[in-house]
C-alpha cells in the first residue's frame, strides 16, 4: 500500500489528506471528484473501497517518518525528493492504465459476465459446468442469444479486434482466464506476475489490464455483441439520478425547472452538472457558462491561479455563480 499512495503523491503537487482518503475509498460528492479531477487523480476514485482510516493514516505515519512525504501545511502532504527516487518506476506504468471513475463499480462483474458469455458461446451445445449460475449472469447471456446471431466465430473475430487494441501482456492476462470445451481456464491468482501478488497491486494490476478492454468495449458500443452485453452493468458506474437531471437539461428545461419537477435544491442540479461534465468529454460547458463570465474568469486568470484561489476570494472580485466558476475550472483544465 505504501507504494502506492506513493505513486499517488507523485502525480500532484500536494494532497490534502482528508480529501485524499474520500477519494481513495469512493466518495462520490461534487467536491470530491472535482478534487480528484484537479489532482489528476480521477481514474483512482474508489479505487481501494476497503480501505479503513487507520490503515491509511499508518501508511500516511509511516510515509512522514521514512522523509517520503512531508507536510506542507496543516492538512496537506508532498513528496519529497527521496520520496520520488523511492517510487519503483516498474509499478508505476500500470498505474497509467486503471480508470475506477468509469468502470470500478462493475468492472468485476463485468469481466464474470464476458468469461460467462464466452465459455457457453465456446463449448454450445457441449455439456460443461457453467463458470456462473446466478441470475445476474446467466439472464443477460440468455436474451442475447435470443436476440442475436452468435456463434464461436463471429465472438473471436470481435475479442480479437477488441483485443488488438491492448498490450500483449493485457492480452495474454484476460485470454488466460476464458474457457472454452477444450481450454480450462485459469485464475488470476496462478497467473499474477510476481511483483503483484500482493495488496493493492493485484486488483490494480487486474484493473490494468481489464479497464482498457473495457473502454474500448464503451467506445465501440452498439457495433459489438460485448456492449450490448455489459451495457447494463457499464451503466452502474454512473449515477442514475445525475442522469435524470441530464436527460431534463438536454430536453432544453432549465435549472430552476428541473428542480421543481424534481423537488431537489438548486445546489443538487449543480452538483448533477458538475459530476456530468466530468463523465462527458463532449460537454456542452458554454450553455451554463455565460459569455460575461467567461470574459471576467479569462481576465483575472491572467494573472491569479485559478486553482488555488477560493471561490469566495473570486466572488468578491467579480459577482459569480459557483457552478459558472466550477465549470469553467473543469473546462481549462481538460483544455476546451
Amino acid at each position: 500500500m505504501d507504494q502506492f499512495i506513493l505513486a499517488l503523491f507523485s502525480r500532484a503537487d500536494k494532497l490534502k489528506t482528508s480529501t485524499f482518503f474520500h477519494l481513495l475509498k469512493g466518495k462520490r460528492t461534487s467536491a470530491v471528484m472535482s478534487y480528484a479531477f484537479f489532482m489528476d487523480l480521477l481514474p483512482f476514485l474508489g479505487s481501494q473501497p476497503d480501505l479503513s482510516l487507520k490503515e491509511f493514516e499508518t501508511v500516511i505515519t509511516s510515509l512522514e517518518k521514512e522523509g517520503l512525504i512531508d507536510k506542507n501545511d496543516s492538512a496537506s502532504y508532498v513528496i519529497t525528493r527521496k520520496g520520488r527516487s523511492e517510487l519503483r518506476q516498474e509499478l508505476q506504468t500500470y498505474l497509467l492504465q486503471v480508470d475506477y471513475f468509469n468502470f470500478g463499480r462493475s468492472d468485476e462483474n463485468c469481466f464474470r459476465l464476458l468469461t460467462y458469455f464466452i465459455q457457453q458461446v465456446s463449448t454450445g451445445k457441449k455439456s460443461l459446468r457453467p463458470l456462473e449460475t446466478s441470475p445476474l449472469f446467466t439472464r443477460p447471456v440468455d436474451q442475447l442469444l435470443r436476440r442475436e446471431k452468435v456463434n464461436s466465430k463471429i465472438l473471436y473475430e470481435e475479442i480479437y479486434q477488441l483485443f488488438n487494441h491492448l498490450s500483449q501482456e493485457a492480452g495474454d492476462f484476460l485470454a488466460q482466464q476464458f474457457s472454452g470445451s477444450d481450454v480450462v481456464a485459469k485464475t488470476a491468482y496462478q497467473i499474477l506476475p510476481q511483483p503483484f501478488q500482493k495488496t493493492p497491486w493485484n486488483r490494480l494490476y487486474q484493473a490494468s489490464c481489464f479497464h482498457p478492454l473495457l473502454k474500448e468495449v464503451k467506445n465501440a458500443q452498439r457495433n459489438t455483441l460485448c456492449y450490448q452485453l455489459l451495457k447494463g452493468l457499464l451503466q452502474q458506474n454512473y449515477n442514475n439520478s445525475m442522469l435524470y437531471t441530464r436527460r431534463l437539461l438536454l430536453k432544453g428545461m432549465s435549472i430552476p425547472d428541473v428542480a421543481r419537477i424534481r423537488n431537489l435544491k438548486v445546489g443538487t442540479i449543480s452538483d448533477h452538472i458538475v459530476e456530468w461534465s466530468l463523465y462527458e468529454k463532449k460537454f456542452p460547458f458554454d450553455r451554463f457558462i455565460s459569455e460575461s463570465s467567461e470574459r471576467k474568469l479569462a481576465v483575472l486568470t491572467a494573472t491569479e491561479d485559478l486553482y488555488t484561489m477560493r471561490y469566495s476570494t473570486i466572488n468578491e472580485k467579480i459577482s459569480i455563480d459557483f457552478l459558472e466558476f466550477r465549470l469553467y475550472q473543469i473546462k481549462q483544465k481538460r483544455g476546451c
